[in-house]
């Protein structure tokens, strides 16, 4: 055996040293709260927090209460930034102590979130907590930090937009999808009512952002409403015949990353905004936005999240 030998199993022997005692330490703290709260949220050393964090985690909490999860994540952070229902906790945490060797706790968790068949990732967009300074040396080699995907402008691609809610203002459909200061806007939406972006080609999305309401907050936003992500385009561009659940709107907006099952092939072909209870009021559907993935960034997508899939696997049969 060589010095480079040595040198590689002296690091894995290290390394598994933290995994099982970060496992224990967690495992420690989830027993101690599950009797303490609805929900848990994880967090690490060395991370910073937004201003906002409580009220976007709440906020993102209470618009995905009647809906199936497992874990929410408000940051690409490995493990920072995760929230679990403390029901699961007992669970998890018998894991930890169960297999405290040799795997980390951020491959650990996908596997987790697939028992409990949440079956990609459910991140929003932005970030709302943030690695800071530096790890010490060894805790770099054996944690590695995941780095902030940086976005530039939406390129959302060409595609019609249809909807069965009457325009007002002499407004069309495709307002919402066009970046520009146009916007969209019905008066009394009805539960059912869809606003449907069907993409000219398939494409593999990364983010998504639907803003609904005016700039003043509160007023004329979409009160119950989620988006959905479609496959298998219908002929004559009129939709799609399957959707998958992406995310509920959170007090009228939503912005989150779209993953990919592993050695998925699936593209997307439709972005839905469906309304899920009638109001009596102004809509404004202000702007719809789209990130896509170039071939630059195939690798990365492919290989860095483990097991993920397009929407968030939940579908919407499921639902009704």
């Amino acid at each position: 055996m060589g010095p480079g030998d040595r040198n590689n199993v002296s690091r894995t022997s290290r390394c598994e040293v933290h995994y099982s005692r970060q496992k224990v330490h967690y495992a420690l703290l989830m027993n101690f709260a599950i009797n303490l709260s609805e929900y848990f949220l994880m967090m690490e050393d060395y991370v910073y927090c937004t201003s906002k964090f409580i009220s976007t985690i709440y906020w993102a909490l209470s618009a995905w209460k009647e809906l199936p999860w497992a874990i929410l994540e408000f940051s690409s952070l490995s493990l920072s930034g995760k929230v679990f229902h403390t029901s699961d906790l007992s669970r998890l945490a018998s894991l930890f102590l169960l297999f405290h060797k040799d795997i980390p706790i951020y491959l650990f968790l996908s596997e987790f979130r697939l028992l409990l068949a949440q079956s990609v990732p459910i991140r929003f967009s932005p970030s709302v907590f943030f690695h800071i300074g530096k790890y010490p040396a060894f805790e770099d080699t054996c944690f590695p930090v995941e780095k902030e995907k940086v976005f530039g402008e939406p390129d959302n691609p060409v595609a019609s937009v249809l909807t069965d809610m009457m325009a007002e203002m002499n407004g069309i459909p495709q307002y919402a999808y066009t970046l520009n200061e146009e916007c969209y806007s019905t008066l009394n939406p009805l539960r059912g009512n869809y606003l449907t972006v069907i993409l000219e080609k398939p494409q593999k999305v990364i983010r998504i952002e639907v803003l609904t309401g005016s700039d003043k907050k509160g007023l004329y936003w979409l009160r119950q409403g989620q988006v959905e992500l479609g496959y298998d385009p219908l002929e004559n561009s009129r939709g799609c015949t399957r959707y998958t659940l992406l995310g509920p709107l959170v007090e009228g907006n939503l912005d989150q990353r779209v993953f990919y099952e592993e050695d998925s092939v699936e593209e997307l072909s439709c972005i839905r905004l469906l309304v899920l209870a009638s109001q009596e009021s102004w809509l404004l559907i202000r702007q719809i936005k789209v990130w896509t993935q170039h071939e630059e960034e195939e690798s990365y997508y492919s290989g860095n999240s483990g097991k993920v899939g397009f929407g968030n696997g939940i579908n919407m049969a499921d639902q009704k």
